[in-house]
């Protein structure tokens, strides 16, 4: 039987006012709650640009044992804090043969540059480098006159391995006490080598070591390069000179600096230098 309008009428208002009815969602025994609010997470913070990288890079003379008594003990000693600093990068001066062979024995994870294969007197400055993060592409030396003998100043050319982007290392030991006028030969040649590496590229270039010069060496590195110095210099004042200056520096271009560091520790007559790099985008 067909429906009289009167219950039709109802029946549409019964339906129009289910559809205008709130459905309230009965909640499941044992469920999460649920919210309504909407919420907005913050903006991350620019991370680095991807081809940015960081270095630790070191330098200690650790006083050859040809010089004084324990000379393998304060080997080993320099090569674990090295180690310990996560340094990518360091320099050595006044290594003798045995310990070269030490040093190597306790840094596994490390190449060595030149060691023996620029002669006995060519060994005495070592670059070593964590093969893990950085890779060698290419060394080289200059020779510069050292107590009456003609002596190599080594370089390297290494390799971020995470970004594959390129910087070179330079070891400096230049003559001590009364040499002044070898250490104005030696500066002078070093400067040209800067300049030669600086032109191959926009590579950043680090120059370490004790020059045994308080001041002088940096104040004419940073004159004819754009070098400073990674104890906080700058381009108008590049050379400060570190708490209880002394003849080991730490120099370099293409990068900013920060965490630099003299460690007295005791293994030498000299400090450990420390600090880090970061090399910006190329982009």
């Amino acid at each position: 039987m067909a429906p009289t309008p009167k219950a039709f009428a109802a029946a549409c208002a019964l339906t129009v006012s289910l559809a205008l009815t709130p459905v309230i969602a009965t909640p499941v025994a044992g469920a999460e709650p649920t919210s309504t609010e909407t919420t907005t997470e913050a903006p991350a913070a620019p991370a680095k640009p991807r081809n940015g990288y960081g270095l630790r890079l070191t330098t200690f003379n650790i006083l050859s044992s040809s010089i004084a008594r324990g000379g393998i003990d304060r080997a080993t000693r320099a090569a674990r804090w090295v180690q310990d600093q996560g340094a990518d990068a360091a320099a050595f001066q006044e290594v003798a043969k045995d310990q070269l062979r030490q040093m190597q024995s306790v840094m596994p994870k490390y190449n060595f540059f030149p060691r023996r294969g620029l002669g006995t007197r060519g060994s005495a400055i070592q670059i070593a480098w964590n093969t893990e993060t950085v890779k060698q592409l290419e060394t080289g030396y200059i020779m510069r006159p050292f107590l009456g003998w003609s002596r190599p100043i080594p370089y390297v050319r290494l390799r971020d391995r995470e970004t594959g982007r390129g910087f070179w290392v330079i070891a400096i030991h230049n003559a001590p006490g009364g040499q002044e006028h070898e250490r104005d030969v030696s500066t002078a040649a070093e400067i040209k080598l800067i300049k030669k590496l600086l032109s191959r590229g926009d590579r950043p270039v680090f120059v370490i070591g004790d020059v045994n010069e308080r001041e002088e060496f940096c104040q004419k590195v940073a004159a004819a390069t754009p070098l400073i110095s990674m104890n906080g210099g700058t381009d108008k004042r590049p050379c400060p000179v570190p708490r209880f200056g002394g003849p080991d520096w730490m120099l370099g271009s293409g990068a900013e600096f920060s965490d630099f560091e003299k460690d007295y520790n005791g293994i030498s007559d000299h400090p450990a230098l420390t600090a880090r790099a970061w090399v910006p985008s190329s982009s």
